[in-house]
């Protein structure tokens, strides 16, 4: 692909591979970060880079810093397109606490099904404009409760640790036993046959991962909310 100015008309490099110093008009923000999804998508967050993203765009790596400044600025711009693609908090049917709950279930499967995306939020600081959006929905959800906006605040941020922490858990369950590796170390083993709890509980299973432990934690925390909710004299509702 040729070079371009930045009014577009092609232009001689003197050997086809020198950066453009404008804006090319093919290519937008909006399609280096789905590019940079896609590649993500295929080969996951390792096979990115700035390098790789222009290869797949057809442009010189300097190009991308046009649109994006770095990488982590990257980063930012992908992790707040998914966030595009989620549902606000405020528009969800029901009351606060069944909001709550909703917009929980659907970053779970989020993370499920993109794996990659809790990856990305645990490494990048950034917040775009569409998390900014998504904050403030969320925020709005609780609109009747009364509620001082540090606890809103405190709900939200609660909910989320709660979410992440359960599917970096099903990521390294696997859906298999959580029984601790015997092999390794030989401390482990004698430490389990002391374990008379741990292993009684294994032995009727419940070390098992299944589906009903993400739905218990989240029916637990929310009867929390609602209670503390209570405290402060609207729960939005009937408990």
């Amino acid at each position: 692909m040729p070079a371009t100015s930045s009014s577009g008309r092609s232009r001689d490099t003197g050997g086809g591979s020198a950066a453009r110093r404008g804006p090319r008009r093919s290519l937008t923000r909006e399609r280096v970060v789905d590019e940079a999804i896609a590649i993500v998508e295929s080969d996951g967050l390792a096979a990115l880079s700035m390098r790789s993203l222009a290869e797949r765009l057809g442009v010189a790596p300097g190009t991308l810093y046009t649109y994006v400044p770095n990488r982590t600025a990257l980063e930012t711009l992908i992790l707040d397109a998914v966030a595009a693609g989620d549902a606000l908090p405020h528009r969800l049917p029901g009351p606060w606490w069944l909001r709550l709950e909703a917009w929980a279930r659907q970053d779970l499967v989020t993370f499920r099904e993109r794996p990659w995306v809790l990856e990305l939020r645990r490494s990048t600081p950034g917040v775009g404009p569409a998390l900014i959006a998504w904050l403030d929905s969320a925020l709005r959800a609780f609109d009747g409760t009364g509620l001082p906006e540090q606890v809103k605040l405190d709900m939200i941020e609660a909910l989320d640790a709660y979410v992440c922490g359960a599917a970096a858990n099903d990521a390294q369950a696997h859906g298999g036993e959580r029984l601790p590796d015997m092999e390794l170390f030989p401390e482990t083993g004698r430490a389990y046959a002391d374990a008379h709890a741990l292993r009684r509980a294994a032995g009727e299973g419940a070390l098992t991962a299944h589906q009903g432990q993400f739905e218990f934690g989240l029916r637990c925390l929310i009867a929390g909310f609602r209670a503390v909710a209570e405290e402060y004299g609207e729960a939005g509702g009937t408990p």
